[in-house]
């Protein structure tokens, strides 16, 4: 019975070391994303990633922001109880290669759920820009 505990440790300890942190599942759903959209998916190359925690709060002032962009109705302001994490939000940059062999480098800002639905935003510069010219 001893023995058979002793393999046993190995083997937990190799699954416990391949399990996924939040941001390895991030970064897996926005490449896939980012992937599908390319020119052609095997032209995709990721480059840099940088993660941060997204909640209900951030998602809010996103909205209130494309909202005054917009000219729509604002959603509601966020309270303190808006500070639950509902995603990591990716700052990501890659190449895509086209059909005619240009290397075009570009990048995104995108919002991970942790059920693995990736969803694009607005770059933050682009609606600090957007919102100065209203």
């Amino acid at each position: 019975m001893n023995r058979f505990c002793l393999l046993l440790l190995p083997a937990a300890a190799l699954l416990a070391s391949c399990s996924k942190t939040t941001e390895d599942k991030a970064k897996l759903a926005v490449q896939d994303f980012v992937r599908t959209r390319a020119s052609e998916p095997s032209n995709y190359f990721g480059e840099k990633f940088r993660f941060r925690p997204y909640t209900k709060r951030d998602s809010l002032l996103y909205l209130a922001d494309m909202a005054r962009i917009n000219n729509l109705p604002a959603p509601p302001a966020p309270t303190p109880a808006d500070s639950v994490r509902i995603g990591t939000l990716v700052y990501h940059s890659y190449r895509d290669q086209m059909r005619n062999g240009i290397m075009v480098q570009d990048s995104g800002e995108f919002v991970a759920r942790p059920n693995g639905t990736v969803r694009s935003l607005v770059a933050e510069s682009l609606r600090r820009k957007r919102l100065a010219g209203k």
